[in-house]
């Protein structure tokens, strides 16, 4: 069951679905088995040149070209099944709602930043045809198709915003590993809402959580999720930056701030059939993740070699499929509406 709560500053709390609990009756090895949109602002408005589309292959997996190193994920085939993934469980997990603010059913001006594939930008654009959505991303690789009133646009997100208008609703989703000023993103979202509009983020937190009653933390999943925390902050990324959001977005002068937690479980270990599908897919999502964030990662910051890598996943994978494991990720949703005094 879904709960909201909201009041001025400070975020309460709510969780989204029932806290995760054991089925110790099913815990067994066989269940585990950005097209541009038109504007005259050079400054955001990137045609698809060779920099853009000049990808780079690292490791054997290919990355944005606009603003390398920005971020640390790949941008090819493998990495696009694996955002659809998670854009799936992200569907379930909120009863198939795109968003948790409390917009307007006319809403008119929506900015998506960090689109990836644009799924969020194209479905949200198909229930508000009424609304413009406009999706950003630092690699060009949304669907030439797209809904009239909706379209994507290649900009990185930690550059100055310089759009022409205000929005009613400006949102992002596992910005996590791309994102260095989470302070200066809340400020210009802030500035670019208007008056009365909503902002939303939906980010998780690392190292890896687990309801084991024994400390998995020397556990090889447990170690692999605390290396991408040590190679994070190498380069600048704090993987627990949520705990920090509610007095960030209250600084930027949000009000009506709330807060929504849910668990994404790893396997079929946890009691509720939709709690079992959202671990499978989430089995599948995070294998795709394993050698994507590692390759890049402990390669540039933690000086492992690529072969050390690969021979570390191995037993990494193996830990993660365990039954007997009871691993879940962290998450985190924050909603704040701009005050209607505010310009």
């Amino acid at each position: 069951m879904e709960q909201s709560q909201q009041q001025e500053g400070h975020a309460p709390h709510a969780v989204v679905g029932e806290a995760l609990e054991v089925d110790l009756d099913s815990v067994t090895g066989s269940d585990v088995d950005s097209a541009l949109g038109d504007t005259d602002k050079a400054s955001i408005s990137t045609s698809l040149t060779s920099k853009i589309t000049n990808f780079r292959v690292e490791n054997g997996r290919r990355y944005h070209a606009f603003d390398e190193d920005v971020y640390a994920l790949p941008n090819d085939d493998q990495e696009i099944g694996r955002l659809d993934i998670q854009h799936h469980v992200w569907r379930l997990c909120l009863n198939g709602k795109l968003h948790l603010a409390p917009l307007s059913e006319h809403v008119q001006d929506v900015l998506d930043i960090g689109t990836g594939t644009g799924q969020w930008a194209i479905e949200f654009a198909d229930q508000h045809p009424s609304a413009t959505v406009l999706g950003t991303d630092l690699s060009p690789i949304q669907p030439a198709w797209t809904p009239p009133n909706c379209s994507f646009l290649i900009d990185n997100a930690e550059d100055e915003w310089i759009f022409d208008k205000q929005y009613d609703f400006i949102r992002s989703r596992m910005l996590l590993f791309g994102l260095h000023d989470w302070e200066k993103y809340f400020q210009q979202t802030f500035k670019n809402l208007k008056p009365g509009g909503w902002m939303e983020v939906h980010e998780p937190e690392f190292p890896l959580n687990w309801a084991n009653t024994t400390d998995e933390k020397d556990a090889p999943f447990a170690k692999w999720s605390r290396l991408i925390s040590e190679a994070g902050e190498k380069c600048g990324i704090d993987t627990m930056i949520t705990k920090k959001f509610p007095t960030m977005i209250e600084k930027q002068g949000f009000v009506n701030i709330r807060h929504n937690s849910l668990q994404w479980p790893m396997g079929t270990w946890p009691k509720g059939q939709k709690e079992k599908v959202i671990g499978r897919w989430m089995i599948i999502n995070t294998n795709e993740f394993l050698d994507a964030i590692a390759l890049s990662w402990y390669t540039k910051y933690l000086g492992w070699k690529k072969e050390d890598v690969e021979a570390f996943l191995v037993d990494v994978r193996k830990d993660m499929y365990d039954p007997a494991k009871y691993y879940y990720w962290q998450l985190h949703i924050y909603s704040a509406q701009k005050p209607q005094t505010a310009t």
